[in-house]
């Protein structure tokens, strides 16, 4: 099975040709302070576990993740020098926005959330008092139509009708001041 690169964005493959173009794969570190380290540098989210990206057992990072000066060019292979953590991460732009992709400190996702919080606070509110707004609205036209009715200035009939189209003007309002 072809390997691939586990950076956001990074399309490189390990194939036979990889090694002769300088691209060279890396597994990811044994220890688990360093692995963590390189994780936390892809700024990558694990979608279906709601969490931080896990590594499995074949992961591999690239070399365009490493700077040149992270590389051990002494042996015959190519190797990363002892605790050395990604750095390069090219995210595009498309991606930039999407859950998977962690660019800003947990200090400001949190201010993020509380603002989203707040908006939706603030939206539950707006619906409470439209639909009070409403539901004073409906009395106010249904005591409207029966004391004309009572007076007989309007028949039985026209006051139904009167309380048909009073309801339906009652949810286009409510539909119109929600679809803005």
């Amino acid at each position: 099975m072809v390997k691939c690169c586990s950076a956001i964005g990074c399309a490189s493959r390990c194939l036979p040709n990889s090694k002769l173009k300088g691209l060279t794969f890396h597994v990811f570190p044994t220890d688990e302070n360093t692995k963590r380290k390189w994780v936390l540098a892809m700024k990558r989210l694990d979608v279906n576990a709601a969490g931080i990206w896990e590594p499995k057992k074949g992961d591999v990072l690239c070399s365009r993740h490493f700077k040149k000066t992270d590389f051990d060019r002494t042996a015959p292979n190519i190797k990363l020098k002892p605790g050395v953590i990604p750095s390069i991460f090219d995210v595009p732009s498309h991606v930039k926005e999407h859950s998977y992709s962690v660019m800003d400190s947990p200090k400001k996702l949190k201010h993020k959330l509380d603002h989203v919080i707040s908006e939706l606070e603030d939206t539950k509110r707006s619906l409470r008092n439209v639909l009070d707004r409403e539901k004073r609205f409906q009395k106010s036209l249904r005591r409207t139509i029966r004391e004309l009715k009572d007076e007989c200035l309007i028949s039985q009939e026209t006051a139904n009708r009167l309380e048909a189209f009073c309801w339906e003007c009652c949810q286009e309002s409510i539909e119109q001041e929600y679809s803005t």
